[in-house]
């Protein structure tokens, strides 16, 4: 099977409203997912991860998102099956936006799924 990423970019990308194949579909649902508040978007209360992690040791923070993304994943983008979850620390680089972390989701896509 082949494993898919999906790096959670600090910038925004377009929504692309006819994706051209089903990948591109679960990957920006994934994206999407990832990248919003829970409860924020309108008419879609359920999407998203909620976000209430501050002031936590590093390790305990990975874990807490790594648990809430699998299971938010999970249930709002079926087609997709989390392999694993790394972090990109922006700290080790000069972006000038010291800890943060960048999710990386790796998955492949469900069993039946084209």
């Amino acid at each position: 099977m082949t494993e898919y990423t999906v790096t959670i970019s600090p910038t925004r990308t377009w929504v692309n409203f006819a994706p051209v194949t089903q990948l591109e579909e679960v990957k920006q649902n994934i994206r999407t997912i990832a990248t919003t508040a829970l409860g924020s978007a309108p008419g879609s209360r359920s999407i998203g991860v909620e976000w209430e992690l501050v002031d936590e040791p590093i390790n305990i923070t990975k874990s807490r998102i790594t648990g809430m993304l699998m299971a938010a994943i999970a249930e709002q983008e079926p087609r997709a099956q989390i392999t694993r979850i790394d972090f990109y620390d922006e700290q080790d680089a000069a972006a000038g936006m010291y800890g943060r972390l960048v999710p990386i989701i790796r998955f492949i896509l469900a069993e039946g799924e084209t």
